[in-house]
């Protein structure tokens, strides 16, 4: 089958699409992004020539682009289009749709009620990105979801004629595990860019004071660059306070070798996530039912144990390997529990290790076999 993916910035969400599709003799077009194409260079490495990549110009325009994207659809034939990640140019998405009525498309939404829910606005830009989202889930016949907890809600906005997949933000391919894993959670990772949109940083900067009062010997990382609107405030915070127990990249992006490596050394991975939030147009999401964070697959692709808050909704897999927590107290009580209790954090280890068993190629195909035959 001949296939194309399009990627614009969540190039870690692509690679599992890229990887549950490469099998037998599938032909891969890849369409994306100079910054994430860097990425994906770095997430290939050798296998890089395996697929065909269509990458936008520095000097081409969004526009011009999708255009490419229609012309190199027809011209190489593709008998299936995967639109990953659409952030803009909804409209042109629209058309670009409609038009490949020999291609089979799927669609891919990651915040399910800015395509449903619609605020009025004396706001041009807002109305024709209204527009041109309608228009899109007019055209589109398929979909895909990237956790389980939001088939169910992404069925109720459509009508039963339109088909929901859920392939997940990540495949589990197997880590090299530590040899001698800490007895002690000594590396508490925060994954994911820097944005106080989407985590809950006070929660953090609490959890740090406290870490340091107790002189306790964990340290919190907080693995993502930083977001230049929403993530100055957490920049600032972090120069003045100088609090000795985090970590952070003073930098837009933090490249996938040195995202793997410090993941790969975690002990426990933090997710302060807010639950309500407002990325775009003012319209509410909710983390686990209209979106998803994207810290979970950082979660199963490094098979690591995890600690959430009470009302986030995850993947039913993955409950096995996550704690939760409504205040700092809690959190400072489950780091105290497992330092009294070692087996407790061997066993939380190796239930996160089962639960991305779920998530190996094979699984997620037998899981979509409509998608993967």
């Amino acid at each position: 089958m001949r296939v194309g993916i399009f990627e614009t910035t969540h190039f870690e969400g692509a690679y599992p699409v890229i990887r549950l599709f490469d099998y037998g003799s599938n032909d891969i077009t890849i369409f994306t992004y100079e910054d994430s194409y860097r990425q994906f260079q770095f997430l290939f490495k050798d296998e890089m020539s395996k697929y065909q990549w269509v990458v936008k110009a520095h000097d081409e325009s969004k526009y011009k682009f999708i255009r490419r994207i229609y012309s190199e659809t027809k011209s190489r034939k593709l008998e299936l289009l995967y639109l990953n990640t659409i952030t803009d140019n909804y409209i042109f998405y629209s058309w670009m749709v409609r038009l490949l009525k020999g291609s089979r498309i799927i669609v891919t939404l990651h915040s399910i009620n800015n395509y449903f829910n619609h605020k009025p606005a004396l706001n041009l830009r807002r109305i024709v990105r209204t527009i041109g989202k309608k228009r899109l889930i007019r055209a589109t016949k398929e979909f895909n979801v990237v956790a389980l907890t939001m088939v169910d809600y992404l069925k109720s906005k459509l009508p039963a004629t339109k088909k929901v997949h859920c392939i997940p933000g990540a495949v589990y391919e197997g880590r090299s595990d530590k040899l001698q894993p800490s007895k002690e959670i000594i590396n508490l990772v925060v994954p994911g860019v820097v944005d106080a949109r989407r985590r809950d940083y006070d929660l953090v900067f609490q959890l740090a004071d406290r870490l340091e009062q107790t002189g306790s010997s964990t340290m919190i990382t907080l693995l993502g660059g930083i977001q230049p609107l929403f993530g100055k405030s957490v920049l600032e915070k972090l120069i003045s306070k100088k609090n000795n127990r985090i970590r952070y990249y003073n930098r837009p992006v933090v490249d996938q070798p040195e995202f793997d490596k410090v993941m790969d050394e975690a002990d426990f991975v933090l997710l302060p996530s807010t639950i309500h939030n407002t990325i775009l147009d003012d319209i509410p999401e909710i983390y686990g039912l209209s979106m998803s964070s994207g810290n979970l697959f950082d979660i199963i692709k490094h098979a690591k144990p995890f600690i959430a808050p009470l009302q986030l909704r995850v993947d039913p897999f993955l409950e096995n390997s996550c704690l939760r927590y409504e205040s700092v107290d809690e959190i400072i009580e489950v780091l105290v529990a497992l330092r009294e209790s070692p087996e407790t954090l061997a066993s939380l280890q190796t239930n996160a290790r089962v639960a991305s068993e779920h998530y190996r190629v094979n699984e997620v195909r037998s899981r979509n076999s409509d998608l993967f035959r």
